[in-house]
Order: structure tokens, then sequence, then C-alpha cells
């Protein structure tokens, strides 16, 4: 299966919120990249915060009108792009739409796919959620958790992980000591963790597996076993240049 295939293979109609740390825009825009490559209706947005200059490109709408919202998302399916819809902008952020407005979206729009960026990680590569985190709407179809595997083996610091007390309380390692993939799979399986508040099917999507050794990786997805995942997606590299090697299929 190719790149595009395994991509396709993540896309489907529904709300599908990704959360986590270190790759989050990226997963949320290349869903919707090839959602259009497909000519599949996809609707872009946040329940939380995305820069300002990343969304720009996809031409937003902003407001909290549902009518000229929808239309402005319809237009740009008729051309060809990727729907995108922001509350407002806030300097170099843009300001997410209100979860309950995502599920009558859903309702009226069955057919699209809305791919929402559900959490904020501050540019680390690690983090566990707020009380209030992550942002899911109620009809979530999928909630997909990004792991940055470069974290693996690096040091239980705040230049890599973000929220570094709560991710301690989690998986049991002192500040300054070595994270490994067991205490990754502990925050995936906590109930405060990674995964809390998901909805729907749950699939890890791991990028950067380029950067750490196979035997890693495998150790990595030997932790992952006793969880209740549908899909585990393993992937390289960043951005438009992310490509998925390869996607085990849990349940």
């Amino acid at each position: 299966m190719g790149d595009k295939k395994y991509w396709e293979s993540l896309l489907e109609p529904g709300i599908i919120a990704v959360v986590g740390a270190g790759g989050k825009t990226t997963v949320v825009s290349r869903l919707g990249a090839v959602a259009v490559s497909l000519e599949r209706p996809v609707l872009v947005t946040t329940t939380t915060k995305m820069g300002s200059a990343q969304v720009a490109p996809w031409n937003p709408y902003y407001g909290d009108d549902l009518a000229l919202g929808e239309t402005h998302i319809v237009e740009q399916m008729k051309r060809g792009q990727i729907g995108s819809w922001f509350q407002a902008v806030a300097g170099h952020k843009v300001v997410g739409l209100e979860p309950g407005l995502l599920d009558t979206l859903h309702d009226h729009h069955p057919d699209w796919s809305i791919v929402v960026e559900a959490d904020g990680a501050k540019t680390k590569w690690l983090k566990a959620p707020k009380p209030h985190e992550p942002v899911i709407p109620s009809t979530t179809t999928t909630t997909i958790a990004v792991v940055n595997m470069q974290v693996l083996g690096k040091p239980l610091t705040e230049d890599y992980v973000h929220r570094i007390e709560e991710v301690q309380s989690i998986i049991g390692i002192p500040v300054g000591d070595a994270i490994t993939p067991a205490g990754v799979a502990k925050l995936l399986e906590h109930e405060k963790g990674i995964f809390q508040y998901a909805r729907g099917k749950r699939v890890v999507f791991c990028t950067g597996c380029d950067t750490v050794t196979p035997s890693m990786r495998d150790v990595f997805l030997q932790s992952l076993q006793a969880l209740p995942l549908h899909k585990v997606v393993l992937a390289n590299g960043y951005r438009e240049h992310c490509c998925i090697q390869r996607i085990v299929t849990w349940l």
C-alpha cells in the first residue's frame, strides 16, 4: 500500500479529532490535502488554537454564523479546495470553533470529513492534557493521538515535554530520566493521559519513526499491545514531507 492509500485509509466521513504532541498540524494538514486530491469534501478546523500563518493558505471563514460559514465552506469545496473555518484571529493564532457547532455541521453534512486539531502542546514532543483538554466534539468518529517518536530516549525535561509534572506523575520516572516506550504507553493508556475524553476509534499516529532504531520502534509497538486501539500508524518526515510507512491494525 502506498503513502496516499495509507492516508486515505484514515479518512472517513465524520469528525476526526487529532490530539497529542509533535505533529498534530502535520496530520491535520495532510489529511485535508489528501481529501482534496481524492475530491472528497473536507473541513479543517480546531477547537483550541492554530497558527494563523499555517491556516491562511486555506482561505478560512472567520466567525460563528452557521449559514454564512456553511456557504463559504461549500464554495471552497466546489473549487476543489480545503474548507476551513475558525472563530477569529488573535495575533499569531486563530481561535477555534465550539465543539457543539462541529456536531451540528456533522449532522447537517454527514458525508464531510471534519478534521479537528483538538489539543495544544506548545511545540513540544509529549504532553499530558489539562483537565479541560482535549476539546473533542461529542459525535467524533475517530480520535488520533499523535506521538513523536523522537522523544524516546530523551530526558524527561521541559525541553521536550509540556506539562511535565502531570506527565511525570503518570509515567512514574524522575525528572531527567530517559523517556521509554513503556512510559509513553502509560501516557496513552491512563484515563488522564493523551486519550483523555477520546471518542470513537482510537488511533496512535507515530511521527518521526525514521529518528529511532527499528528495535526501539518494535519495543514501542510491543508496549502498546494491551491498549484498546484501532490502528497504529508509523510515519517518517515532517509537514508536507510526512510519509506513512506502515499501518498496523489492532482491532
